[in-house]
């Protein structure tokens, strides 16, 4: 590198490299012209294939195929030195041209005709929904849009690089757009991201020296003829070394920086507002199939995944079992998925232990009847779960300021004659004091232009029950590893009350926010819904009838997405007839809103003893458990859940234990002995006042009797056979790490166990991040960073443990081994709970 002087123009010495880079023509197109274009290409279409291929949608429409045309398009204009006034609207006609082509080719068969006129239909459909409330589940507006949006974005990248020779201007654009797909998706873009850095880097590198080239040769100038060549070749070296380092230098600290965490959870609540105009999407990684925005979009075919969200904790050791945790309510159906209706926001003081008052019959409170399940909820991921409160049925304490969404009908009004007309020098605090009941959550004192008092606005739970808020709000998002306490009521209401209510009694506004229907929806699933309903005399019998016909239709996962401008609940009942928890709950919600019942749709999770950890003695909630369920309004009780998702038992409901359950003579934990079929647990326990029976006596099944049991030699050969299974696995498993440092050892059969148990080691993990979360796991095991420290040592330090050391980790090992084979045995136990 020395050498070469960079001032004067080098004695040529041809080579066959030389010439035939000197054949390409002049003017036009030269081969610096076609270098850049290739590092062009290269970098757009980069970003392209891994949207396309990614997990954005099932059918992503071809984004490349654009991307390149975009590119030549805007390479050629740029070179010809077509004025901008004139190449940018011919760019704008050819990218029609394009993007019309390739609609066409996504809407099917047909002629010309009649795939122009489906395009018209589809596209005045999307706008009606577009400048309305609805929800599309038609992809075809957003492919347009997005083909669109790519055609000119590249065509601007193209022309910065070609005309101004900037290759900034489109290649942040692209990274932000790898940035979204991270964010939102979750893909795995590790090779995409080195390709385009290396490849945006040597554009970058190249667009400037393009730039120097002609400010040199209007000023005549010399320079190496092929100095283009020897830029890329030691920048090539130059940035393939800083990746190297950048990979190899120990990560940072653990927690996102606060720059980036703040413009993840911006783009994640953007986005979140325009799903109801997207169709089906999908997203792996930091938005569950929930979003708990304002908008619920029916996605199709999904993947839950077993990422894990919260640990839940209950603190009343008496109360297990099933139970339904609410984040969000939806009130609007729209046809192709939910939207939220309308919300007023009432806060919640901090610290306010039963800040939600009671309800009251006649001015005196009554106390609820039901379960009251107190939780301590604790972040493991960061999701949009931390946005929202979780509760299990209708909250009733909780240790933090936030806010409750709660449906603009229940809001009610009151103008107390000493009030009107005057007190504008009275407090908002002190008005309320001087007009609200102990049962009254205040929401606004309205006063008018000098402050009069016209009237003040309240929730009265007293009248309309406990479980008037639709969603719960945390002023400040719930991060991950931290945690908050609520306390929720699940109410215990016998059939025979419910049907014991008088529909009459049903408040109007409850009829007003929760029997809308679109009035798209077809006719034949009302029909459906009364066919069903044909015997039932009561709300509840009404319910009960449209779960079970509901409870048979298969749980399936793998579903195809909605046809353009269809129903999605009357395409689940008449077509598809199998779906997950979003079309059974959407179905049953839809056919009871037909029949003048009031329903709304609640999204959550379902948790129960399967995703107990006894280790920790909190339930693990995964993605897994997202669920959906309808709640129907009963006068008196207020929203009582359903459950038509076959899935999971009907009964979602939590359990209280007999404290006498607690002191159980084989020391089970009370949800693992609740696991075993009734009576199990007597057949082990002998009483004391009971002698055994010996076990190798006359009459046992090892004995010399005459009698059924097997023969010794029978009884020998099967332990034996067991004998030598274990000993050939113990052998494999040693033999597997033989040779290897003590550290080294542990590392790897750690690593083992622990993958068997679902927990294998991410991409870009070092040992230290893996033991962290590995602790997070097993918070029962103690002193894991001496596992990750020696290991290190040995591994790269070629440093053996010293004597300490050894005797550490022996004894860590006992703890850990424990702890990761009751990893893998729960990993089974829940996999095989999850089969239908």
């Amino acid at each position: 590198m020395a050498g070469i002087e960079w001032a004067r123009t080098q004695p040529a010495t041809r080579s066959q490299t030389q010439s035939l880079l000197d054949r390409l023509p002049r003017g036009l197109i030269d081969w610096e012209f076609v270098l850049t274009l290739l590092l062009c290409l290269g970098a757009a279409a980069s970003v392209s294939t891994a949207i396309e291929g990614g997990g954005w949608s099932n059918d992503m429409p071809p984004l490349t195929t654009v991307t390149v045309l975009s590119v030549l398009s805007a390479s050629l204009l740029a070179r010809t030195r077509t004025s901008v006034f004139l190449a940018w609207p011919l760019a704008i006609v050819l990218g029609a041209a394009v993007v019309l082509w390739q609609t066409l080719s996504l809407v099917g068969p047909g002629t010309l005709e009649q795939r122009l006129d489906e395009i018209n239909t589809r596209f005045d459909f999307w706008f009606d929904v577009a400048f309305g409330s609805g929800v599309s589940n038609d992809a075809l507006p957003r492919d347009v849009l997005t083909l669109a949006l790519t055609w000119l974005g590249v065509f601007l990248f193209g022309w910065s690089v070609f005309r101004w020779h900037n290759a900034w201007i489109g290649l942040i654009p692209g990274g932000i757009v790898l940035f979204l797909d991270l964010v939102l998706v979750g893909d795995d873009l590790t090779g995409t991201v080195v390709i385009y850095m290396l490849l945006g880097f040597l554009l970058v590198m190249q667009t400037n020296l393009l730039a120097n080239l002609k400010r040199w040769r209007a000023e005549g100038t010399d320079y190496p003829s092929y100095i283009n060549l020897s830029f890329l070749h030691f920048s090539t070296w130059a940035l393939v070394c800083l990746i190297v380092f950048a990979w190899l230098v120990p990560a940072g600290p653990y927690n996102t920086p606060a720059p980036v965490q703040a413009a993840i959870d911006e783009a994640v609540e953007t986005g979140a507002g325009f799903v109801r105009l997207a169709g089906p999407l999908h997203s792996k990684k930091v938005i569950p199939i929930h979003s708990y925005s304002g908008v619920l979009p029916f996605q199709g075919s999904i993947n839950l995944g077993d990422r894990e969200l919260m640990a839940v904790t209950v603190t009343d050791p008496t109360v297990g079992g099933n139970f339904l945790l609410r984040g969000s309510v939806y009130d609007n159906y729209e046809g192709g998925g939910w939207t939220t209706g309308n919300r007023r926001e009432v806060t919640i003081p901090d610290g306010a232990t039963n800040a939600i008052p009671r309800v009251t019959l006649n001015d005196v409170p009554v106390e609820p009847s039901g379960i009251e399940v107190p939780l301590h909820i604790e972040m493991l991921a960061k999701s949009v779960v931390g946005t929202v409160i979780f509760s299990p049925g209708q909250p009733l304490s909780l240790d933090r300021e936030l806010t409750l969404d709660v449906p603009e009908g229940a809001i009610s009004r009151s103008r107390p004659s000493d009030l009107v007309g005057g007190a504008q020098y009275t407090s908002d605090e002190d008005v309320f004091a001087l007009t609200l009941a102990p049962t009254d959550l205040p929401v606004a004192v309205v006063r008018d232009k000098v402050g009069r008092v016209l009237y003040v606005e309240y929730l009265d739970l007293g009248a309309s029950g406990l479980n008037q808020a639709l969603e719960i709000v945390p002023n400040d998002r719930i991060k991950r590893y931290r945690s908050y306490d609520v306390t929720g009521l699940v109410p215990d209401v016998t059939p025979d009350q419910l049907r014991a209510t008088n529909a009459d009694l049903t408040p109007g506004w409850v009829n007003y926010e929760y029997l809308q229907l679109p009035a798209t929806l077809p006719r034949s699933v009302g029909d459906l819904a009364r066919t069903i309903t044909v015997d039932s005399d009561t709300r509840y019998d009404g319910a009960k009838d449209i779960e079970t016909y509901l409870r048979q239709f298969p749980v399936d996962y793998n579903v195809p997405d909605t046809p353009a401008n269809r129903d999605t609940v009357d395409y689940f009942l008449n077509d598809l007839k199998r779906g997950y928890f979003d079309y059974h709950a959407s179905a049953m919600v839809v056919m009871l809103r037909t029949l003048d019942v009031p329903a709304r749709l609640a999204v959550g999770f379902a948790v129960d003893d399967a995703d107990y950890d006894l280790e920790t003695g909190a339930y693990i909630v995964r993605d897994e458990d997202s669920y959906a369920w309808p709640e129907v309004y009963f006068p008196e009780y207020g929203w009582i859940g359903f459950n038509p998702t076959p899935d999971r038992p009907a009964d979602l409901e939590p359990r209280r234990f007999d404290p006498a359950f607690l002191d159980d003579p084989l020391g089970l934990d009370p949800r693992l002995r609740a696991q075993l079929p009734i009576g199990a647990t007597d057949s082990f326990y002998i009483p004391p006042d009971v002698e055994p029976i010996p076990i190798d006596g006359p009459g046992s099944a090892f004995g010399n009797s005459e009698g059924s049991g097997p023969r010794p030699w029978l009884m020998m050969a099967v332990i034996a056979f067991a004998v030598a299974i274990i000993v050939a696995v113990s052998l494999g498993w040693q033999r597997s790490v033989a040779g290897l440092p003590y550290p080294q050892q542990l590392w790897e059969k750690t690593v083992r166990l622990a993958s068997w148990g679902g927990f294998q080691p991410q991409p870009g993990q070092t040992p230290h991040e893996y033991v962290d979360a590995l602790g997070r796991r097993h918070r029962a095991v103690r002193d894991l960073d001496v596992l990750s420290s020696t290991y290190t040592r040995s591994r790269f330090g070629k440093k053996d443990a010293d004597e300490s050391e050894r005797e550490r980790l022996e004894e860590l090992w006992s703890s850990l081994r424990g702890a990761l084979l009751r990893g893998i045995a729960g990993r089974v136990f829940r996999r095989n709970r999850r089969q239908p």
